[in-house]
């Protein structure tokens, strides 16, 4: 068997300036083993000559040799530091190599040198990205569209970074008319003359301008994705509350009395509520709120919430999220890797088997709102049928007479907020008048409902 055969070495009795002619003839040509071995070869017969390193460098990137390609580059460098592109060709290798934050460091001098170059800014957003700077990766991305308008890669990175930076809900949240009109007759009724408020979760801006609208003094309001902080200021400024409506780019954790509010807010109004109610965190941020920045008999909108459940028969979620047999075969085995909590991106036909039910509360005005719950209940079924699980959504009592919830019995429009799906491990066959077990449990941020039979 013959052995693999490499790029023969240059003669050792060609001058250097000849041997690195043909290094370029290979390069050039796009024969890019020959122009390696030539071009390492000449490196050893002149190592202070940062052409070569350069040039070599140059072809580990083309063969993917990204160490060797590093490594070349930062000793050409170091020879002749006046090298055009030398950033963003050690950020590119550093990129390649899983080095984000020197992908990112490298990449930012080269923008600084070269502020007009999209491809740098392109690569830097790249960079950024992988180090979870999402807002700032937008930017950067914008910018090289702006500067190459025909630039489709950079188009596709703004669509998943807009994507990682505004979860598809916050839209059909602003249009929840019935969840806005909920909000608005809360603030209406809550908000006093002279009040300070506070709002944890800017978004668009809606409910601060809702809380000036209402007659508030002032309202802050925190965010903390400077890119959305922004956009909020944009919208509050455009509809004429910019006087009365304050945005502080932060997180609410970081904000305090003294430095971004005159004084203890008098009213907190929140909206960091998630399609389990507390996966966003609502109870650590109004216990920290409740601690540094209220006032002792501040008012909270919502007042308390809730996580409602019903048993469902369903064919169609019965075949999204279950197997049983495929032509012929029983893969009913496969059914133990499927997760058994589900989100439902769009309503689905189905039918309840029991009355609804309040699996957990949660009392938002209470001054330390508990970190952890368990719960246990046995749930009369009222229809026959068979059972693919119980379907979740949330209730909210925004204030005295203010109630919202996302029932799939009366659904709305369009909700931000998802129904959830706990499943049992098989579809359960049902009749009526027997009962199941359901075990409710909280730790604070995740909710989790169990069914057994």
């Amino acid at each position: 068997m013959a052995k693999p055969t490499k790029p023969p070495a240059a003669s050792p009795s060609i001058p250097p300036e000849a041997l690195f002619a043909q290094g370029v003839e290979h390069q050039n040509q796009g024969r890019w083993a020959e122009a390696e071995a030539v071009y390492r070869d000449v490196a050893r017969l002149l190592p202070r000559a940062s052409a070569v390193h350069w040039n070599l460098g140059t072809v580990c990137k083309h063969l993917g040799k990204w160490k060797d390609a590093l490594e070349a580059f930062r000793k050409a460098i170091s020879l002749d530091p006046t090298w055009r592109g030398r950033d963003f060709n050690i950020g590119l290798c550093h990129q390649k190599l899983g080095h984000a934050k020197e992908a990112a460091d490298a990449f930012a001098r080269a923008v600084a040198a070269e502020p007009d170059d999209p491809i740098s800014r392109f690569n830097l957003a790249a960079a950024l990205r992988d180090l979870g700077r999402i807002a700032e990766a937008v930017a950067h991305t914008e910018t090289a569209l702006d500067l190459k308008p025909d630039f489709i890669e950079a188009e596709l990175q703004l669509n998943k970074l807009r994507t990682a930076l505004m979860p598809r809900w916050h839209l059909p949240m602003m249009n929840d008319t019935e969840r806005n009109a909920a909000y608005e007759a809360a603030l209406t009724a809550a908000v006093r003359p002279g009040d300070i408020v506070l709002e944890i979760g800017t978004g668009s801006g809606l409910l601060a301008m809702m809380a000036a609208r209402a007659g508030a003094a002032h309202v802050y309001t925190c965010e903390a994705d400077p890119t959305i902080a922004e956009a909020a200021r944009a919208i509050i400024a455009a509809n004429g509350y910019g006087d009365r409506v304050t945005v502080i780019a932060k997180p609410s954790s970081a904000v305090t009395v003294g430095t971004d509010l005159p004084r203890p807010a008098d009213l907190l109004v929140s909206e960091i509520l998630s399609s389990d109610l507390l996966s966003e965190r609502v109870l650590p941020a109004v216990r920290d709120a409740k601690d540094r920045l209220l006032a002792p008999d501040a008012r909270v909108i919502p007042q308390a919430g809730g996580v409602r459940a019903l048993l469902a028969e369903s064919r169609t979620l019965e075949r999204n999220f279950f197997v049983e047999e495929a032509c012929g075969f029983d893969l009913a085995a496969f059914n133990r890797l499927a997760p058994r909590s589900v989100r439902l991106e769009r309503a689905v036909p189905f039918r309840p088997l029991s009355e609804p039910f309040q699996a957990l509360s949660v009392d938002l005005t209470d001054p330390s709102p508990g970190k952890s719950w368990h719960g246990h209940l046995s749930l009369p079924v009222t229809a026959d049928g068979r059972c693919v699980g119980l379907l979740q959504w949330i209730w909210l009592k925004l204030w005295d007479g203010v109630e919202f919830e996302n029932s799939p019995l009366n659904p709305g429009e369009a909700s931000g907020w998802q129904l959830g799906l706990y499943l049992p491990r098989r579809p359960l066959d049902l009749m009526a008048g027997e009962a199941v077990d359901v075990s409710v449990f909280h730790d604070g941020h995740n909710v989790w409902l169990s069914l057994k039979r």
